[in-house]
């Protein structure tokens, strides 16, 4: 169960919510900040069940079972709005003042000046990588954040608070939900390992096999694509099936593009997952190389699965991580990522 899984990661937070519901002292604004976006989503969902749960158990927790439980946790409650990133720039749009499109900020801004449908008058709005909000579109959120009506509650996610404006940050409570781990779950997340090792380790001077390797890693970044595709369409299939159905004919417009947003969101998640572990693979060889130490790695587990040498070459282990690096600064630049990851594999195996 969602909920209770949040509650084990996070015992202390999660007290400190429940005592807070207890007494009737929840915020109006939260602004969950952490490096796992997917436990970044389950707080915002732990917040929402928390305020509309029908039979909270003994303690006040979320009971998981009656039905706004279970529609906040499928994101299929009535008066759940959520706003995310949209377009290759991945920014959240701020909108016409007029006629907000759909999925803008001002749209979203809209839904809470609108009377519940809901007998209890709850509204929850949440905004997923909310620093990818602009000055001016948190400027124009400021006055709604500052002062929610009662029975609404705002929940903003971001992997990088600093990036949000000190206004926007002193209208929200603001709940750490930090791991200090990079996971790495794609789907080619063991096979990159390998063809890492491959290529660091027993593929020098080789330019043949350098470039076969390459044409094998994007080969998995393609495939990332298909996988972000993948895991929206089960996350939003509830809430796909229900806009179809509705009366309402632009319902299914919104929620086909917030579709598309969040497997657009998901795969650059699994981009960055993908040339994260590029990085600190090779920088782990770099300070295996170094130290001639292999155990209780900074990393554990980056070499699980993999054939090791017994030690690696310095030059080459060091070529390999200035090659990761160069790597990871091109494409920050919209470089051309075929070209990027090619130039890491051959420069990485014959390079001077």
């Amino acid at each position: 169960m969602l909920y209770r899984e949040f509650e084990q990661r996070f015992p202390r937070l999660t007290a400190g919510l429940l005592n807070a519901a207890g007494k009737k002292q929840l915020g109006g604004a939260y602004l969950l900040y952490g490096d796992d976006p997917l436990w970044r989503e389950a707080g915002a969902m732990y917040l929402a069940a928390l305020t509309v749960c029908r039979r909270p158990l003994a303690n006040g927790q979320p009971c998981g079972e009656c039905v706004n439980c279970r529609q906040v946790a499928e994101h299929t409650y009535s008066e759940l709005f959520e706003l995310s990133p949209s377009g290759k720039a991945g920014f959240i749009r701020i909108g016409d003042e007029a006629a907000p499109e759909v999925n803008t900020l001002r749209w979203f801004v809209r839904q809470f000046e609108l009377a519940s449908s809901n007998a209890d008058g709850r509204k929850i709005g949440v905004i997923y990588n909310c620093d990818c909000m602009n000055s001016e579109a948190q400027n124009a959120f400021l006055k709604t954040l500052e002062e929610p009506d009662p029975g609404v509650i705002f929940i903003l996610l971001t992997a990088n608070p600093s990036a949000l404006l000190a206004t926007t940050r002193s209208r929200c409570q603001l709940l750490p939900l930090l791991t200090n781990t990079m996971q790495y779950d794609f789907a080619g997340a063991a096979e990159l390992k390998n063809l890492l090792a491959e290529l660091i380790f027993r593929s020098e001077d080789d330019i043949v096999k350098a470039s076969r390797l390459a044409d094998r890693m994007l080969e998995l970044t393609s495939a990332l694509a298909d996988e972000g595709g993948s895991h929206a369409d089960i996350t939003w299939n509830k809430r796909m099936e229900q806009a179809a159905q509705s009366e309402d004919k632009t319902l299914l417009k919104r929620i086909t593009e917030q579709r598309d947003n969040a497997a657009a969101s998901y795969y650059l998640l699994l981009r960055k997952q993908f040339l994260s572990l590029v990085h600190t693979f090779c920088a782990q060889v770099w300070i295996w190389s170094e130290t001639s130490v292999l155990e209780n790695s900074a990393s554990d587990g980056i070499f699980h699965g993999v054939e090791l040498p017994e030690m690696p070459d310095k030059t080459t282990a060091r070529r390999a991580l200035d090659e990761a690096e160069k790597l990871l600064y091109r494409l920050r630049f919209q470089v051309d990522e075929k070209l990027a990851i090619r130039s890491f594999a051959v420069n990485t195996a014959c390079g001077r």
